[in-house]
């Protein structure tokens, strides 16, 4: 399974929802009523879990990532960096 397909089943079995052409990648997951704060520190708990990260407490509440197309992309930059050291 790759990288984005991950997040969005993560998101999908967390959230009990299902991406289609209402809920899209792009779609912000906090106005859709998909997400509150609580749902999102889970998520990005889980993601530093399964992608073996470390995130800071700054990137935790200074960066708020609304959609899946967000996500992913912060996501592949830390994985892009953790590979760069």
């Amino acid at each position: 399974m790759d990288r984005t397909r991950h997040i969005q089943t993560l998101i999908e079995d967390q959230f009990l929802v299902e991406f289609d052409d209402e809920l899209t990648a792009e779609s912000d997951l906090f106005k859709a009523g998909v997400m509150d704060s609580f749902g999102y520190i889970q998520l990005l708990s889980s993601l530093e879990k399964d992608f073996s990260l470390k995130l800071t407490d700054e990137e935790f509440i200074a960066n708020i990532f609304s959609s899946l197309a967000a996500i992913d992309a912060f996501i592949a930059k830390k994985l892009a960096e953790r590979d760069d050291h």
